[in-house]
């Protein structure tokens, strides 16, 4: 059962004061999860960053959170923290090129001043940039040769836009690895999926003879990559 706490954060921006929510417990039901890292329908999504009701800036949530946790009783008097799906563009045709220039402002604006932030902001656009792939319809769902014909027309004009983004993919993934090694005894696995994606194969190779436990995650991720296949993939 997924559970949450109620809580009130305030906007370090305009001092706005606004009702939230911290996931405290679930269950995972039927979880897709990718080698990225991503995680799709069975898990809840817990967001860092909210952008306020009133002046419309983002901000971490951790930064907003106040230093006491009263007993807010009219929380249904306080307007609710916004995330990035509340914004009108995320229903646009080309909300995929959005979602990417919304995590790379972040970056450009300086929205992450720890390395932590970073990392969380970074994988975020990581993310972002492969679900211009990620989530290409199955052949099982044609019926006909004209849905066929769409299929295979989105999937071509996805991957084009894809191949627009890559250098800014590999650029990225460069410097997650920077700051994921950085931080100290990082995942192998992890960092071989890295080295994958941004093409070095040798090395991606190299750090997964040192992972010990050869699972199927392991074996998938090697796989492709003695295939030096880059593309993400569904676990």
């Amino acid at each position: 059962m997924t559970t949450y706490h109620q809580i009130v954060l305030k906007c370090p921006n305009c001092s706005t004061l606004m009702s939230a929510y911290d996931l405290m417990s679930y269950t995972v039901h039927d979880a897709e999860s990718w080698s990225d890292g991503k995680t799709g329908f069975g898990i809840p999504s817990v967001d860092r960053i909210g952008i306020c009701a009133v002046c419309r800036l983002p901000f971490w949530k951790d930064d907003a959170k106040l230093p006491d946790d009263p007993d807010w009783q009219p929380h249904e008097d306080l307007a609710s923290v916004m995330d990035m799906y509340d914004l009108e563009w995320r229903f646009d045709d080309d909300r995929d090129v959005k979602t990417i220039d919304y995590f790379k402002g972040l970056l450009e604006d300086g929205f992450t001043d720890t390395d932590d932030k970073e990392f969380y902001v970074r994988t975020q656009l990581w993310w972002a940039i492969n679900d211009l792939t990620r989530y290409r319809g199955g052949y099982r769902s044609v019926r006909n040769l004209r849905m066929l014909n769409a299929l295979l027309n989105h999937r071509r004009e996805s991957k084009k836009l894809f191949n627009t983004y890559r250098d800014l993919l590999h650029d990225n993934i460069e410097r997650l690895i920077f700051l994921f090694i950085k931080g100290g005894e990082p995942d192998l696995l992890y960092l071989a999926e890295m080295y994958r994606e941004t093409g070095d194969f040798s090395k991606a190779l190299e750090i997964l003879d040192k992972v010990e436990r050869h699972d199927r995650t392991w074996r998938k991720i090697k796989k492709m990559t003695r295939r030096k296949d880059s593309r993400v993939f569904k676990l």
